[in-house]
């Protein structure tokens, strides 16, 4: 029997300098910080004679940072009211919780329906915030089973061979690019030449590439940009939250309300309008989700964070209209698909000492993105549960799917892989399917860098103007930040950012 491999995911990401925010003692400790906190807020009125208004839309992770460390740092001068359109706090972040039926292993079912893993926790401030709220975590351990289309375990020499390939190609198609004249799609840089064609085509390459590229972006080679597709990231390990990652973005929003920042939910923003004059204001108006009421608020001031794949919609009006430079960008980036399917059952039949599995028939013709990665929830989350991962061209194809036929179509897969361990297939007790492209509010998993994402004009990235502000109206997300586009801790470190912008100028 061959033994799993280990590799850490992203693997071909570049290693970033300890952000500056990174340290877990920058943060005072948790009961001595919530007294400081509620002091300030008691005091706001005295210390301050003008009080600014901040309203941020969005309660994702952006909005949160943004909100908390405006409310804890100068809580006193500025008034942070957070609108968010859903019933909940968190947004792409998502731990779905429900209680498992009598007789199931455990007396809950838990899946985390959009982010997943701290890419990285050596200086991400995402890893010292779990720590810092006594989260639990868990450490990957990076082992892993590939197999082929007809479901056969890859033996071992056959791996190191294949992998060997696979590692080759990736680096000289990376070094092909960038001796470019003009950026290239990353497909293009894997076929630049004979050799590179054959080796790009073969199964387990296909499988790789799809894991290690497409999954990170929910795109297909051939639109990902080679010179910019890649962001920093931090040095391993790879750990997750298994009492629920959401609790991060929750704890958050709870400590900014004990500073003084208010959180209205079920607030879906219709327009945001900018006065001018000698004393400008923001005016958001948007209206209750449940009793289709509508309120308006002003601000001196106004923070956008929802995701790319909204604001691309255009169900949010700008007065005045955003400049081309911020619609350019935002045309420009593209916003990537990941949809999951999570099977919870009363027994394992799946080898518990391995992370992930791979099986290659998700990257062939009419199959891509078909359920490439299989996450086993046992080992570092306590779930007798296996969760599927579709993307790209598969999660848009599901948009006409109904989920009975989601959930057949991914049984299926599951059954080919792990039929050498249990023959007859295993009856889950609960599934669930997660469509982040449908999600009204969400549109789509995360960014990506496109052909043409940089311009000669202003020497900056799409994503460098996607964060730059339209008058008293500011922009974070995950899809404002290059240096960390489409990652947790890229979120927060852009709301942090923009809090500072507002902490100085306002």
């Amino acid at each position: 029997m061959s033994s799993p491999r280990v590799r850490e995911r992203r693997s071909f990401s570049v290693v970033s300098p300890v952000s500056s925010f990174a340290s877990p003692h920058s943060f005072l400790a948790g009961p001595l910080l919530l007294l400081v906190l509620a002091w300030l807020a008691v005091g706001a009125d005295a210390a301050c004679s003008s009080v600014r208004q901040v309203v941020i839309v969005g309660a994702g992770m952006s909005g949160v940072s943004a909100a908390h460390r405006i409310a804890t740092t100068n809580g006193e001068c500025f008034k942070v009211t957070v609108v968010e359109a859903r019933n909940r706090v968190g947004g792409r972040m998502w731990s779905r919780t429900e209680a498992a039926p009598a007789g199931s292993p455990t007396t809950f079912f838990r899946g985390e329906m959009g982010a997943q893993w701290i890419e990285g926790a050596t200086g991400n401030p995402i890893y010292s915030l779990a720590r810092r709220f006594k989260l639990s975590i868990g450490r990957q351990n990076g082992r892993e089973i590939q197999f082929t289309a007809n479901g056969k375990r890859y033996g071992d020499a056959r791996w190191v061979a294949a992998e060997a390939q696979y590692k080759t190609l990736v680096r000289q198609g990376l070094a092909w690019a960038w001796r470019q004249n003009k950026d290239v799609t990353v497909q293009q840089a894997f076929t630049s030449g004979p050799w590179k064609r054959r080796i790009f085509q073969t199964p387990y390459v296909q499988s790789r590439l799809s894991v290690d590229f497409e999954f990170n972006y929910g795109t297909t080679l051939s639109h990902l940009s080679a010179w910019y597709y890649d962001s920093l990231a931090f040095k391993p390990p790879t750990v997750v939250v298994t009492n629920g990652f959401d609790n991060i973005p929750k704890k958050l929003m709870e400590e900014a309300q004990t500073a003084g920042a208010q959180l209205m939910l079920n607030f879906e923003v219709t327009d945001i309008s900018q006065s001018s004059g000698a004393a400008p204001k923001v005016t958001i108006t948007g209206k209750n989700t449940a009793t289709g009421a509508t309120t308006s608020l002003t601000a001196d001031v106004a923070i956008v964070t929802i995701p790319l794949g909204v604001l691309k919609a255009n169900t949010i009006s700008f007065q005045p209209a955003l400049s081309a430079r911020k619609t350019g960008a935002m045309a420009r980036l593209g916003v990537g698909s990941i949809n999951k399917i999570f099977f919870f059952f009363n027994e394992t039949f799946w080898p518990v000492n391995v992370d992930e599995y791979f099986i290659e028939d998700g990257q062939l013709p009419g199959n891509r993105g078909r359920w490439v990665d299989w996450v086993n929830l046992k080992r570092a989350w306590g779930q007798t549960a296996l969760e599927g991962v579709a993307l790209g061209e598969y999660a848009e194809r599901m948009a006409q799917m109904t989920d009975a036929a989601v959930i057949a179509d991914a049984q299926a897969k599951m059954q080919r892989m792990f039929s050498r361990y249990r023959k007859k297939p295993v009856q889950a007790i609960a599934t669930w399917v997660q469509r982040w492209s449908d999600d009204p509010y969400a549109r789509g998993a995360y960014s990506y860098a496109r052909i043409g994402v940089a311009g000669d004009e202003d020497h900056c990235t799409d994503y460098d103007r996607m964060g730059l502000p339209e008058g008293r109206v500011l922009f974070a997300g995950e899809h404002t930040i290059w240096q960390y586009q489409a990652t947790v801790h890229g979120a927060y470190l852009s709301g942090v950012r923009e809090a500072k912008r507002v902490l100085k100028y306002f």
